[in-house]
């Protein structure tokens, strides 16, 4: 039992350290458990490797999952609040749009995000402080764009975390937030 739970929990590391091509602490237990079980390295290897595997495929899979299940939550409540008269089917059509924009933007932002953080590792913490502080401006101003924008399309800023914004209400970021919900 504790041997898979070692073996959960380093896989990631495993995949992490070979992908940096850091010294990795993983090949350290690989080469252990083979040496304490007499077993050949590259088998124990494989199975690590094959189980780092299941867990990005299930991982995935959930992922897959729980985005359509967001997409849904999010047409219906769109669908609720042009049937309440809250929103026109044009500015609906708009937020729809904006939410994809947004989406696609972050899923870019998703992929540079473990080059910034391994650049981040090698600055003094002033560098730190000072890239932390250029972040916080840009996204300021992504939230004031998002905020005009809302104002050319006639919509009230309560439906902005629809359009993924749902950090602007306390939200956790671009899941299908919605506003001051009634």
């Amino acid at each position: 039992m504790i041997f898979c739970a070692a073996m959960v929990a380093g896989v990631g590391a495993v995949y992490a350290d070979e992908v940096v091509g850091k010294d990795n602490s993983m090949s350290n237990l690989i080469t252990s458990i083979a040496q304490k079980f007499n077993l050949n390295e590259a088998d124990v290897r494989a199975v690590f490797d094959q189980h780092r595997e299941q867990m990005e495929a299930r991982r995935e899979q959930n992922r897959e999952q729980m985005e359509t299940k967001r997409q849904e939550q999010f047409e219906s409540r769109l669908s609720e609040a042009v049937a309440q008269g809250k929103l026109t089917q044009a500015q609906a059509n708009a937020i729809a749009a904006k939410r994809a924009e947004l989406q696609a933007q972050m899923k870019t932002l998703r992929q540079s995000r473990q080059a910034e953080m391994d650049n981040m590792k090698n600055m003094t913490q002033e560098e730190r402080k000072a890239a932390m502080e250029e972040q916080k401006t840009k996204i300021k101003a992504q939230i004031s764009a998002l905020k005009q924008w809302a104002a050319d399309n006639g919509i009230p800023e309560e439906y902005l975390p629809m359009a993924g914004m749902g950090f602007m209400s306390g939200g956790h970021g671009c899941g299908g937030g919605f506003g001051a919900r009634e």
